[in-house]
């Protein structure tokens, strides 16, 4: 599993993956950003505090007005 690049540019690529659509399951965002899925599911978790993000049973999303 690589880790490339910063916290920053991971953080970064996973809200442009969320604000894309769709859900994403917490290992396939992992494995988009090159961590672990503990690692994916605690950065996820601190960025729904601040963030409308959330997870659900088909994985986190965006929360939107729709």
């Amino acid at each position: 599993m690589s880790m490339e690049g910063t916290t920053t540019e991971r953080v970064g690529r996973a809200c442009a993956l969320l604000y894309a659509g769709g859900s994403w399951p917490t290992r396939r965002l992992a494995e988009r950003l090159g961590i672990s899925t503990a690692g994916a599911w605690a950065m996820l978790a601190r960025l729904a505090r601040v963030l409308p993000i959330t997870l659900d049973a088909d994985g986190w999303r965006l929360l939107t007005d729709d």
